[in-house]
Parts: structure tokens; sequence; C-alpha cells
């Protein structure tokens, strides 16, 4: 007896033996497995029904089991958060499968409460609705979210970041929107030697702008020149003011000016006039590091000008028209480069707002509707251990003689240095300017200078006049090599110093002429 059951417990134990390697075979074998022939989604609100069928579809079918119900709530998650909607969260709620029936819950994260924290001089209030898309109750869109913070951060006087966390309410969010902002309000001053023939040397520019007026971000802003020197023989005051609407800009402007001033030989120009000008700018969508923007204008600019003739009698020559503008400017970042482009056409409509008997008063031959392209195109290029190479290339080209106001200008700081100011007018023209600048130098002098640059240049420029009278010069050539220093310091000073050397005689400048172009002054 006892012999016997020692061999009945020898067969269990043999049998066990053989039996175990097929136990977890047999338990996996074991799992639930039933029909999915629908997905009932519980609680979106935001998802189209089409987005969750393809979202769901694949894990539909016979023989499924708690995997594949676990791969279409991923694979649901995954759609939302793909759509753009964050904060949403599927969970599997407990319930029995039948009829082929399994329901998903969606839970939403809506915003339960929004603050603004650490704001000084921007209203609350407007913050919370320039970022409407974290209103309470509203489950997040993060690509309005991202257009709406790239507006409310488009001026370096305020900078938002939000920042989320779970609310007190299950499935509820809460934002902080954390902003670092400078009182708006800012301005500048300056001395430089940018003068005209026949002016005295130095000009004395300053301008004032407050960014948040009504706190609806409008900006407004004067500025003015005047020759220290001799305050009647120039003086301009301009004012400007600006509205944002809905990521576009609208701005109005006016230029006062009234000078006395002795232009070349014997003939005087004393002359006062107003420019009122009106521009919508239209932000164009980015594509990557390629920034554009469209503009559209008009301008209402009267001058009211007397030419005198020494030993005759004086006589006016007045005008008023009304120019329109088009023009496109992009940027483009590259890794170590970046480049910008304007490009503008100005136009003027025969009768409306001119008349074509002041333009030939003017000059010879000039129309009332004329029409010119201009184009700018800027090139900054960083080479071997930070030194950099800068190329700058303007234009014009126009279809009838202009009148001196629309004229292509060179001369001058920022144009052909070594020369004045708008030294040299034409109806078409072109310059062209190249610098090779040296790598920040401040690290070496002061920690109190932000940047100082050294660099060397060669700047040219042409310009042709349509239709010339007898004995006038119908074409300028100016060229200039030269080298310079400029720095930013000292929480807003500024300072720029170009020593050029003329290769061109024109107007008053001689070939081989020197001349040392400074400004200094403080923004703040």
């Amino acid at each position: 007896m006892n012999r016997m059951r020692v061999k009945n417990h020898v067969r269990l134990l043999m049998v066990l033996l053989l039996v175990w390697p097929a136990f977890p075979l047999w338990a996996a074998e074991a799992k639930a497995v039933f029909d999915i022939m629908e997905y009932r989604v519980e609680g979106n609100s935001v998802l189209p029904d089409g987005k969750i069928e393809q979202a769901v579809y694949a894990f539909m079918g016979e023989g499924k089991s708690i995997d594949d119900v676990e791969l279409a709530r991923t694979a649901l998650e995954k759609a939302f958060h793909d759509a753009g909607y964050l904060t949403v969260l599927v969970n599997i709620p407990e319930q029995n499968v039948e009829s082929g029936l399994v329901r998903l819950e969606v839970v939403e994260g809506r915003v339960e409460k929004l603050r603004v924290l650490g704001s000084r001089y921007y209203a609350l209030g407007k913050i919370k609705g320039r970022v409407a898309e974290f209103g309470e109750g509203n489950v997040p869109y993060f690509p309005e979210v991202q257009k709406q913070m790239a507006g409310i951060n488009s001026t370096p006087d305020r900078q938002v970041t939000p920042v989320m966390r779970p609310g007190k309410s299950p499935g509820k969010v809460e934002v902080d929107l954390k902003v670092q902002d400078k009182l708006p309000f800012h301005g500048g001053i300056e001395l430089n030697n940018r003068y005209s023939p026949n002016t005295t040397q130095t000009r004395l520019n300053g301008s004032m702008r407050y960014d948040n007026l009504w706190q609806l971000d409008h900006s407004i802003g004067i500025s003015f020149q005047l020759t220290p020197e001799n305050t009647d023989e120039t003086k301009v005051l301009s004012a400007t003011y600006m509205i944002p609407t809905g990521g576009d800009y609208w701005v109005m402007y006016g230029v006062l000016s009234k000078s006395n001033v002795s232009a070349v030989g014997d003939v005087n120009i004393i002359g006062n006039g107003n420019i009122y000008g009106l521009r919508y700018i239209h932000p164009l969508p980015p594509l990557k590091t390629y920034t554009h923007s469209l503009t559209l204008g008009v301008d209402y600019k009267d001058f009211k000008e007397t030419t005198a003739l020494l030993g005759a009698d004086s006589f006016n020559t007045p005008i008023a028209y009304t120019p329109f503008n088009i023009g496109y400017d992009a940027t483009l970042q590259g890794k170590n480069s970046t480049t910008q482009m304007n490009l503008g056409v100005t136009f003027s409509i025969r009768g409306l707002g001119n008349d074509a008997q002041q333009f030939a008063d003017k000059r010879y031959l000039a129309q009332s509707n004329f029409a010119y392209v201009r184009a700018d195109f800027k090139h900054t290029q960083t080479l071997f251990k930070d030194w950099s190479f800068f190329a700058n290339f303007t234009g014009q080209v126009a279809n009838s003689p202009l009148i001196s106001s629309e004229q292509f200008a060179i001369g001058g700081a920022d144009s052909v240095r070594g020369y004045l100011e708008s030294n040299s007018l034409g109806d078409q023209g072109v310059t062209a300017k190249f610098e090779l600048r040296t790598p920040p130098l401040a690290k070496y002098l002061s920690d109190k200078i932000n940047d100082l640059q050294a660099l060397v240049f060669y700047d040219a420029g042409y310009v042709s006049i349509q239709s010339p009278l007898a004995n006038q010069t119908e074409q300028f050539r100016l060229s200039s090599v030269g080298i310079g220093l400029h720095l930013k310091g000292w929480h807003g000073l500024f300072g720029a110093l170009d020593f050029a050397h003329a290769l061109h005689s024109a107007g008053q400048v001689r070939d081989g002429d020197n001349r040392l172009h400074f400004r200094v002054g403080y923004d703040w």
C-alpha cells in the first residue's frame, strides 16, 4: 500500500515536470478574447468624428483583447495631440463588453483657472484677452496658442511665458501667465555731422515713443531734427501713430519741415514742406526661417518752395501731390547669415491728388503720373573666428524724369561715405556697400561695452538723369574706401566713427578728399 502511494507521488511529480513549461502559454491563451464592433467615445467636443474613426478603426474586429483596446486608447490620444489639443487624455473606464461595444472616455483638460503674474505696466485683463485660447472653460488649441503667444511677445517690453499644471478639479488644468515687462516708454538723442551741401555741419536728432497707449499696444511717437549751429536753417518735426489690428498694423504719420538753405551756385531754396502718410502692414505667413510682409500706403506731399536767382525776381515752385506705395519686406535667417530685402513701387495717378502743371513747373518733362521701383538688399555673413562680411545694394528705376523729392540720392554716412548727404541726385541709380568686420572687441576693453567692432569698407554709387537740360551733368559716380569703429554700451550709449577717402570728384567733394563721419547718442 505504501509502495503504491510512493509510485503515485512519483507519477504525479513526473506529470508536473512535463507540463510545467506549458503553464505560461496556457496562461496567455486564457486571456479574455472578445469581438469589438464599435468604439463609443464619450466626452469629446473638439475632434471631428472622422478623425476618431480613423484613429481606432485598425483595432476593431473579431478576436480582440484588452491589448487592442489599449492600443486604440493610445492611438486616439495621439490623434488629439497631433490635432493640437495637448491637454486631452483618453481613459478606458470599467465596463462589460457587450454586443461588441467598447467605451473610451475623453478627458479634455479644460482650463479651470487663468492667472496673470508679475505684470507692472500692462493691464491684466488685456493680457488675458490677448491669449484667449487659455480662457477659463476652453480646451486650448495649441497652434492658436502659439500664434497668440507670438503676438503678445512681439514687443521687447513684454515677455509672457505660460505655465500649466493640473487643476483642483479632476481633468482640469490651471494656467499661469508669467510676465516680465518694462516701462514701454523709449527715446533717444543723437548728434552727428550728416549735413548736406551749403549747410552747417552738425545735426541734432531726438525722439520719444510710448508703446502701450490706452493699454491697447498702440504706439505714439514724435521726433525732431534741427541744426544746432543755426536753428533757423533747418527744422523738421514728425509724429507717428501705430495701431495693431489682429496681427496687422496701421501706421499714420506726419512730417513738418522748414528750411532756409542755400543750394549750389547762385540759387537759394527757401522751402516749407508737409507730408502726411498712411501705411497698412500685413505680415505674411512665415516659412520656417523666412519672414515677410506686405505694405500698402498713400502719402500727401505739399511743398511750398521759392526759388530765387541772385539779381532776379524770385518765383514760386510749389507742388502738392498724392503718391501711392506698395512694398514687400523679407528676412531670411540662416545658420551663419542674415539676409534682408525690400522691394517697393511708388506711383502717382494723373488727376488724382496732383496737378500736371505743377510738375511741369517743377521740372522739365516731369509727369504727374510718374512711377519708379526701388530695391534694397542686405546680407551679413559670419566668417571664420567671428569675422563677418556685410554687403548692401540699393537701386531705383524710374519711368520718366522725377521731381527732386522723388529722386534717388547718393552720398552720405548711410550711402557712399566720404561725401555729403544727398551729394548727388538722379532719376535712377544704384549703390553698393561692402564691409569686412572684426570679431567683437568689447571683451578686451570693458564688460560695460555691449558691442565694439572695427571695419574696413568700400562704397560706390551711380545716378543718372533722364532728359537732361543743355549743359546739365547727366550722370554722377561716387566711390570711397575707409575704416570705421562702431560701439554700443553703457545701457544705451552708442557711437560710430567712419573715416572715408573719396575716389571721385562730385559737387563740393574732390577726388582724394578725406572725411570723418561721426554719430554719438543715447537710447533708452
